[in-house]
């Protein structure tokens, strides 16, 4: 899969806006991000998963693997996408932003 057809997916979720960020794009809903595409290599990504998600999706997928440390414990996860299935990355993206979706909302500036 490309990078471009896996931004793609994602930017077509509900609520989901894209922005361009050092050569990366970042897809996120209601000011969380749950995916970034073009890190951390050009033809990769890395999205935020529940535990549960993440460790159910890496069974499906040799795409998928926890980011090494902390973070891959909390569920961030790297997608090769050369060898994604477009059937998998739906699922992931749908997960992710489900997440993200159910998180709380961040904590707004005050000033």
């Amino acid at each position: 899969m490309s990078p471009e057809a896996f931004a793609a997916i994602g930017a077509g979720l509900a609520m989901v806006k894209s922005k361009a960020v050092m050569g990366a794009v970042r897809l996120a809903v209601h000011g969380k991000v749950f995916a970034t595409v073009g890190w951390p290599g050009a033809d990769w990504a890395v999205v935020k998963l529940s535990p549960p998600d993440q460790a159910q999706l890496i069974e499906v997928s040799n795409a998928l693997e926890a980011e090494s440390g902390r973070r891959g414990s909390r569920g961030v996860t790297l997608v090769r996408l050369a060898v994604l299935s477009e059937a998998v990355a739906n699922r992931v993206l749908i997960a992710a932003w489900q997440s993200a979706m159910s998180s709380p909302a961040p904590l707004s500036k005050t000033g």
